[in-house]
């Protein structure tokens, strides 16, 4: 099996002195100016914010209790920089002494053959975040994608596209670069995570198109079920992010005409157009919210229910830069993973009726 040279050059390179990116950038631009808005304040119950004990692993409280609060928000530029003569071999770029990940695996001196396609121009369509987590690959993957066409065939890693994934990208008119290895005469790179006026355009053509696919009147709203995906094994303290009441939360949600979306079984079609137009989405914070963000109604909300162990807002920003609501609302530990009283629902869902009337 052949040596994975792009990799030794690289310790050559860095050996003789290690360059920055921007060092190396042949050109850097403004794709799309930063900007200032004045955003909402979550919704919430009085006293939730006394139940919360931690934030999730990769963020603090502080920066949680400055996402909720809402007012004057900062929102960065969209910049683009481009690289000539970039390796793309085993899921890393390679350009001198600096290496950019693609894949989360871990790199090999040892690979299955050596890159020798070339492709003038690519612009790198995927972060490591949107590669580990389909939430993520909704909310920045895609708008990501549809900046980087405009700029050039995009480019990903070479793992394979869930099912979801496939139709959401066909339901998009989008599509990747089928090149995921070899030489590159210039490669653009894309700082694209401000919530911008740029990123609001993006956004609201995602809406759009799912509009098309699936034109539904205004709806209650759809509860997009968590159950034991992704949260089986505790975290470190031994907490688990299983809602152990959730069948109790879906009966009653749907009684009062909510759509129930298990996004396990039912493909992203049949999800789109069970939420389109839903006035709420609700569900355990995790990757399956995503999957109604888009078709919310105009002025819809989103409600994230949490465990008092894991606080984490992630998605207030893109509700916010969509003008939509978000709430939250905050469970209780139990045997087994946590629990949120039907009255704490009922509450919160009687508060977002108010404010989103």
């Amino acid at each position: 099996m052949p040596i994975n040279l792009p990799y030794l050059r690289r310790s050559l390179w860095r050996l003789l002195g290690n360059s920055s990116l921007q060092e190396l950038c042949e050109k850097e631009w403004t794709v799309a100016p930063a900007c200032v808005t004045t955003t909402r304040p979550a919704l919430y119950i009085p006293g939730a914010l006394d139940n919360i004990t931690a934030s999730s692993a990769t963020s603090n409280l502080e920066q949680e209790m400055r996402r909720i609060k809402g007012g004057r928000t900062e929102h960065a530029a969209t910049i683009a920089r481009a690289l000539a003569d970039v390796t793309l071999s085993d899921g890393y770029l390679y350009k001198q002494g600096v290496k950019i990940p693609v894949s989360i695996q871990k790199e090999q001196l040892v690979i299955d053959r050596q890159p020798t396609a070339r492709k003038e121009v690519a612009v790198l369509a995927c972060g490591l975040t949107d590669i580990q987590f389909f939430g993520h690959w909704m909310t920045d993957g895609l708008p990501l994608l549809m900046a980087a066409r405009d700029l050039g065939p995009p480019i990903r890693n070479a793992a394979t596209l869930t099912g979801h994934q496939k139709e959401y990208l066909s339901m998009l008119n989008l599509g990747y670069d089928p090149f995921t290895a070899g030489k590159i005469g210039k490669l653009i790179l894309l700082e694209d995570y401000g919530q911008n006026n740029y990123k609001r355009d993006r956004y609201q053509a995602m809406r759009a198109h799912f509009r098309e696919v699936a034109p539904k009147p205004e709806h209650p709203g759809a509860l997009l079920l968590r159950g034991t995906s992704g949260v089986v094994t505790p975290d470190a303290q031994g907490n688990r992010r299983i809602l152990v009441n959730e069948a109790e939360i879906a009966d009653y949600l749907q009684s009062i005409g909510f759509q129930l979306i298990d996004s396990t079984k039912q493909s992203a079609r049949e999800i789109v157009e069970k939420t389109s137009g839903s006035k709420i989405i609700i569900g355990v914070e995790g990757s399956q919210i995503p999957h109604g963000l888009f078709t919310m109604a105009d002025n819809g909300a989103l409600i994230n229910i949490f465990p008092p162990f894991h606080f984490n807002n992630v998605l207030k920003g893109q509700t916010d830069c969509m003008e939509m609501h978000y709430a939250f609302t905050i469970g209780e530990v139990c045997q087994g993973g946590f629990r949120l009283p039907l009255d704490t629902l009922k509450k919160t869902l009687d508060l977002v009726a108010a404010k989103t009337a």
